[in-house]
């Protein structure tokens, strides 16, 4: 039996997820931990991953080096994804990772992180059809999901939830924010040709944003993951208003919202509905899948071609 760990440096999250792989290529989670750390915070400006950002994942990440050392978990995937492989001094900060923790940290691009996105929630779905799509804090990715393959190469795009969130809201969530936010999503939705082709087909829903709303729609405070929750259209709809016309402050009390994400959360969801509208969608399937899950497989994957 192998222990591996996989960890998923996102632009919110430093993600960790332990498995025991048997030998005959089966597997089971053992432990999954996750910390806020928000290291895009700050960037947008001049692309930089700040002092402070950068010493919360550090910290994060050798708390988790000696969760390992305690297990005894040598084997270790990292990856980092938007934050890193936008921020100018990204190469930098990983060098410190490595210096610090030991952990050595890979940059892996838009398209690879979707591709992984795609194979894990084609693992965790029963539909054939759907637009998978991820929204994290420094990237968005959608994926074509028919008859269960990609029908076309992944596309990702740089607006996540703090993205948009420092980009348009800095000074407020005013209506005409809302507004140069909205068309902007718009737009960058528009530029992708095969979205007419997924005209109501289902939302397959992944990362940290659309996790809390399911959170929210379930009022489900707890930590338990999201297994294949779904939300109807006008129910998407009515949360996504509850959530607009509510103070930053009282969002803070939601379910699966908290103060994590009440000031993040509306930019967050523009994707979501921009790309519910285009492809008038009848509902939104939420799964706590991604990267991690992804990298398994893909691991799992080579191991059997080996073999």
């Amino acid at each position: 039996m192998q222990k591996l760990a996989i960890i998923d440096l996102g632009s919110n999250s430093v993600r960790m997820s332990l498995f025991e792989i048997n030998t005959d290529l089966t597997f089971r989670q053992t432990a999954a931990y996750r910390s806020m750390i928000k290291l895009s915070e700050g960037m947008t400006e001049d692309m930089c991953l700040k002092s402070e950002a950068q010493l919360r994942a550090i910290k994060a990440l050798i708390e988790y080096k000696n969760i390992l050392a305690q297990k005894g978990i040598t084997s270790v995937r990292a990856v980092a994804t938007a934050a890193v492989r936008k921020a100018k001094n990204g190469k930098q900060f990983l060098s410190s990772v490595k210096e610090l923790t030991g952990i050595i940290v890979e940059i892996i691009d838009g398209e690879t992180e979707a591709r992984l996105d795609c194979l894990a929630v084609s693992h965790t779905l029963s539909i054939k059809d759907a637009v998978i799509c991820d929204i994290g804090g420094g990237s968005t990715e959608f994926i074509a999901f028919k008859n269960g393959e990609m029908l076309s190469p992944a596309i990702s795009i740089p607006m996540g939830s703090r993205s948009l969130f420092e980009t348009f809201f800095w000074e407020g969530e005013t209506p005409d924010a809302i507004r140069q936010a909205t068309t902007f999503v718009k737009e960058q939705l528009e530029s992708i040709p095969w979205l007419l082709k997924m005209q109501n087909a289902p939302i397959a829903g992944i990362g940290g944003t659309l996790r809390a709303l399911a959170k929210y729609h379930l009022a489900d405070e707890s930590s338990n993951p999201i297994k294949n929750h779904e939300i109807q259209a006008p129910e998407i709809d009515a949360l996504f208003d509850t959530i607009k016309t509510t103070p930053t402050v009282q969002r803070s009390t939601f379910a699966g919202i908290g103060k994590e994400r009440c000031d993040i959360i509306l930019a967050g969801l523009l994707p979501l509905m921009e790309l519910k509208s285009l492809t008038n969608s009848p509902r939104l399937i939420v799964s706590d899948v991604g990267v991690r899950e992804g990298l398994l497989l893909d691991f799992l994957a080579s191991r059997q071609t080996s073999e």
